[in-house]
């Protein structure tokens, strides 16, 4: 079972990207509208995967994961940011995201975000 939670201050941006996740029998999905309230949730629950907005009720996205990374290192980390995928990987270089996403993902984004942690955690298990 993966747990995923999505933190993001504008919950509609993500509206088809949740649909296609909470539609998945192996998928627990918690939801946070603030970086506070995100870090309150993995302080309780456990959580695999933060799939992080640009903006947040309370900050910047990107501001978030780098807490987020001082608090728990081993969560995978997505980030919605539209940089570029040069200046996205000079922003998030050590800080263990392993994924851009478009603003307002949809299905198709979920689903590839999907995969690539199914190839994270195929790998974590040698």
């Amino acid at each position: 079972m993966s747990r995923i939670l999505l933190v993001g201050g504008n919950p509609a941006s993500l509206s088809d990207f949740d649909w296609f996740l909470s539609r998945k029998d192996d998928i627990t999905l918690s939801r946070a509208a603030s970086g506070q309230e995100a870090l309150a949730i993995i302080g309780r629950e456990n959580v695999d995967t933060a799939v992080v907005d640009e903006k947040l009720a309370d900050g910047d996205g990107l501001l978030f994961v780098r807490e987020l990374m001082k608090v728990n290192p081993l969560i995978n980390c997505a980030l919605i940011s539209s940089l570029s995928p040069a200046d996205f990987h000079e922003a998030t270089e050590g800080l263990g995201v392993f994924m851009q996403l478009p603003a307002n993902p949809g299905a198709e984004q979920a689903e590839k975000m999907l995969q690539l942690i199914e190839s994270i955690e195929a790998l974590m298990k040698f």
